[in-house]
This record gives C-alpha cells, structure tokens and sequence, in this order.
C-alpha cells in the first residue's frame, strides 16, 4: 500500500486531481477532507444552540433524559 497526499478542486460534483504517472490505470480509495466545511460534531453543537441548549447544564440534562429514555426502551426501569 502506498500512501499520497495531494490537493484536488471539486467542480459540479467531481473531484479532479493529478496524480504520478505510474498511477496510470487501478483503483484507489479516496478520503476527502473538506478544511472550510463544518464537520458532523459542529452542525449538531448548532443545532442544540438554536434549540436552547446552550449551557453546559442543559446539554447534561439532556443526556440524562435520553439515557432515562433508552433504559424505558429497553424495560430496566418504569
């Protein structure tokens, strides 16, 4: 296994970059990482803000219902 780093530019939905000649033809996985993009843990931390969870407080209480919430799931407590 060999391991490149290398930029690419997204255009309408493809991503185009240049790779070594002696990656002419074959398969490779591709991991993108998009710098200027919010990542999973940023839109969620968002969307609590806009919903009134914005304190450290809040955000606890939450956890505490939702694991109350799964317990009742699952019938371990009543």
């Amino acid at each position: 296994m060999r391991i490149i780093q290398t930029t690419g530019t997204v255009k309408n939905g493809e991503v185009k970059i240049t790779v070594p000649p002696e990656f002419n033809n074959g398969e490779v996985d591709i991991i993108l990482v998009a710098k200027n993009e919010p990542d999973e843990f940023e839109i969620m931390r968002e969307i609590a803000k806009t919903k009134g969870y914005d304190s450290k407080e809040k955000i606890l209480d939450l956890i505490k219902k939702v694991k109350l919430e799964m317990l009742q799931e699952k019938d371990r407590i009543k």
